[in-house]
């Protein structure tokens, strides 16, 4: 099921548009939502929070839209593959949240963004070792050298000051490297789920994962209001919302394109960092995400001897462009219908 519905990801509608863009808004503001829980809550308990309430608004939103039925599918998927689902949950969910928290201890929020952006790089450079089906040629691997040049950039130049600086941007590093593991996760072995199904089984494992470090770092104070909500708008927006909407955009317009947030989020996000925390946005930055992004291009370039797709969604025998390769050629389209 899933492979004929990626083999017909050549056309993109606006309502793909338009959860890409909403999916930018939601991811690009959860990092100022975490720089304001960091404000009373530990790296752990904030992650096992937004998690733990994520399950319970993603249980009760399909119960009301799926009924009993739909709950029961993604609790047999658990049951049959617990495996599979603490290993989604470790790399969709536990890892990368668990990275990003404890790296915007020491890095702005805005920043965290640019950092975690070279997701689709990420895609590319996994595609060959993940999927036989992806080949990455040679204007792909520039552009891939291109993008880790503006991640070099934005960490030799903003994050060495101090080693934990350092440190925080590299674990951002790590975030957007799993987060392109995670993908290559849902395309194989959850494509037959709804998105909503296997969000709920992602964060169901990682609440259970996440448990034990919250537990052993309970807060000594009662934290503030602005802490508490930001926890809570993380969980039922940032992660319920988000992951059904990403997993969505995986399963209908694949991996690659799905991660062509990261070409918005860090606008986003750099926009709400200078607005609502004075973070300064550098010239380093700005070459920094340019850099990335331009290398995002060009490794998601499709290649010139890719065929063309057919009135049917198929494409030539003998041309199949990769996973990054089919990427840029959707942006291009939804630039074009913008």
């Amino acid at each position: 099921m899933l492979g004929a519905r990626l083999g017909q990801t050549g056309l993109v509608s606006p309502r793909h548009l338009s959860l890409l863009g909403a999916l930018a808004a939601v991811w690009g503001g959860s990092y100022l939502l975490i720089k304001y829980a960091l404000e009373d809550f530990s790296a752990p308990l904030i992650v096992w929070s937004r998690v733990a309430i994520a399950a319970v608004v993603l249980l009760v939103a399909l119960r009301l839209t799926g009924g009993r039925p739909a709950v029961a599918g993604a609790v047999a998927e658990l049951r049959a593959r617990p495996g599979s689902a603490v290993l989604l949950g470790s790399l969709a969910v536990a890892l990368p949240f668990m990275l990003i928290t404890l790296g915007e201890l020491e890095v702005p929020s805005g920043l965290t963004a640019v950092l975690i952006s070279p997701a689709s790089l990420f895609v590319a450079l996994f595609a060959p070792f993940l999927d036989a089906s992806e080949r990455i040629d040679r204007r792909q691997g520039i552009g891939m050298l291109m993008g880790l040049g503006g991640v070099a950039l934005v960490v030799g130049v903003e994050s060495v000051q101090t080693v934990g600086q350092l440190l925080g941007a590299l674990a951002m590093v790590g975030a957007a490297a799993f987060y392109a593991l995670s993908s290559f996760l849902v395309k194989r072995r959850y494509g037959h789920l709804p998105s909503m199904q296997t969000s709920l089984v992602s964060i169901a494992a990682a609440t259970v994962l996440t448990l034990p470090f919250a537990l052993a770092t309970l807060p000594d104070a009662l934290p503030g209001a602005r802490a508490v909500a930001s926890v809570v708008v993380l969980g039922a927006v940032g992660t319920a919302l988000g992951f059904v909407i990403f997993y969505k955009l995986i399963n209908e317009v694949g991996a690659g394109r799905a991660s062509l947030v990261s070409y918005l989020a860090p606008g986003v996000a750099l926009f709400y960092g200078a607005l609502l925390l004075d973070e300064t946005i550098t010239a380093a930055a700005i070459a920094g995400l340019v850099l990335i992004l331009a290398g995002v291009a060009l490794a998601s370039r499709t290649s010139r001897r890719a065929g063309v797709i057919t009135a049917h969604g198929t494409r030539a025998a003998g041309h199949r462009p990769g996973m990054a390769g089919r990427t840029l050629g959707w942006h291009r389209a939804a630039l074009r219908r913008r």
